[in-house]
């Protein structure tokens, strides 16, 4: 009897144990956010024994329900009988875009100007840094002195020479916070000028890749990250940019240990302008090109498996096999959704892998856009990181692209 007992009590506990690691998993599986294109199913009711039912009126989520997309609150159940989590499902009707693959360039100019080093000055009383003394750090973004708006770097260094070491206001942001600072520059010892012991930066430019053109509108989105400060790691905060015409004179093969790159030339013609600089990518307003349409899938339909890349390496777009080697569907960082790997050895001849400059280069699969690249493997190029198509697409119509657009119309 007290046999019977105890394989009785192993088996509830192994029972048990299934059960709570199953409903670890489905926690860990289920986004809290579901987007669920028209006439399709989020999971089969009978999927591992997971259920969503319990389905909640629009208003009890947040009230907004649109033309494009209404929300509703679903319960997630395990074997229909124990309650797991809650996630909010967005149905909406299927988006479409223009694929992109080619390679722009970019052209960035800072709201404010970026603090890329501190650096000591050589007094007739000895080195001294008046910005470590004043509490000015590597990051920090000067937006203004004495009140007065700073609009470049020459425009900083002249304010800086005429206050001959006059204690003077500089208003600055850190951390998305604003701080107030005293600063007196020092008259350096060998010169006689007056130094501030900054190295500070403006702008930046360089290459990318176009994702997709959104022809509701006009919008276009790239690189599938933000573009960061080569100093200070933080990313650059966009005063206004724009896009022009590259050409790719040359590649930098990627190898185990190093990153290649596209090299190539920027055009001084203006094709678009960039109007936010976020870690989904750089996104703005282009008259987008005339090209047939593809869709776009959302997360649950893109699946581990064949795809391909559309990218211009060789001097014009082509597609490239690939293969989407994992899915994460909560991910610990916003552009890193998917594991891929070059597949195809005519890129692997051309590139060694991934290379920079391949950025946003568009992934498609079973006729969709499905993601672009973001990141390469240092120490195995022939892989990387990819975003998911449905956030750059969200991106693309966000609040601050709206207020863009409208700008753009008024004006």
């Amino acid at each position: 009897m007290h046999r019977i007992i105890r394989i009785f009590a192993t088996i509830c506990a192994v029972f048990s144990l299934l059960i709570f690691i199953s409903i670890l998993f489905i926690e860990f599986a289920i986004p809290n956010r579901i987007n669920v294109v028209e006439g399709t199913d989020y999971y089969n009711k009978t999927f591992f024994g997971v259920d969503i039912i319990n389905f909640k009126s629009q208003k009890n989520v947040n009230n907004i329900q649109s033309r494009h997309n209404s929300q509703s609150e679903a319960e997630v159940m395990f074997l229909n009988i124990i309650p797991v989590k809650k996630t909010t499902i967005t149905n909406s009707k299927r988006k479409y875009v223009a694929l992109g693959g080619e390679i722009f360039g970019i052209k960035m100019f800072t709201d404010g100007i970026i603090v890329a080093d501190i650096d000591d000055v050589e007094t007739e009383d000895g080195i001294k840094n008046p910005a470590k003394n004043a509490g000015i750090k590597i990051g920090d973004i000067i937006k203004a002195v004495d009140g007065v708006v700073v609009t470049s770097t020459s425009h900083f260094s002249k304010i800086v020479q005429n206050s001959k070491g006059k204690a003077i206001k500089i208003k600055l942001l850190r951390d998305g916070k604003e701080i107030v600072v005293y600063f007196k520059t020092l008259k350096e010892a060998q010169t006689g000028k007056y130094r501030a012991g900054l190295w500070v930066r403006d702008s930046t430019a360089g290459l990318g890749t176009i994702s997709f053109y959104n022809p509701e509108n006009n919008s276009f989105g790239g690189l599938g990250h933000a573009i960061y400060d080569v100093d200070t790691n933080e990313i650059i905060p966009l005063k206004y940019g724009a896009i022009c015409p590259a050409t790719i004179n040359g590649v930098y093969k990627s190898s185990k240990g190093t990153v290649g790159e596209l090299s190539g030339i920027l055009s001084s013609n203006s094709i678009g302008r960039i109007c936010v600089n976020c870690e989904t990518g750089v996104y703005g307003f282009v008259n987008s090109p005339k090209k047939d349409l593809i869709p776009v899938a959302v997360k649950q339909e893109v699946k581990e498996g064949n795809a391909q890349i559309a990218c211009t390496v060789n001097g014009k777009t082509e597609f490239y096999d690939i293969e989407i080697t994992r899915i994460f569907y909560k991910p610990t960082s916003i552009n890193k959704d998917m594991i891929i790997k070059i597949t195809d050895d005519r890129l692997l001849n051309l590139t060694g892998g991934i290379v920079q400059g391949m950025s946003g280069s568009p992934i498609i699969q079973n006729g969709m856009f499905v993601g672009a690249v973001t990141h390469v493997f240092v120490n195995n190029p022939k892989q990387g990181y990819a975003i998911l198509a449905e956030k750059m697409l969200e991106t693309s119509t966000c609040q601050e692209m709206q207020k863009q657009e409208q700008i753009n119309k008024a004006s």
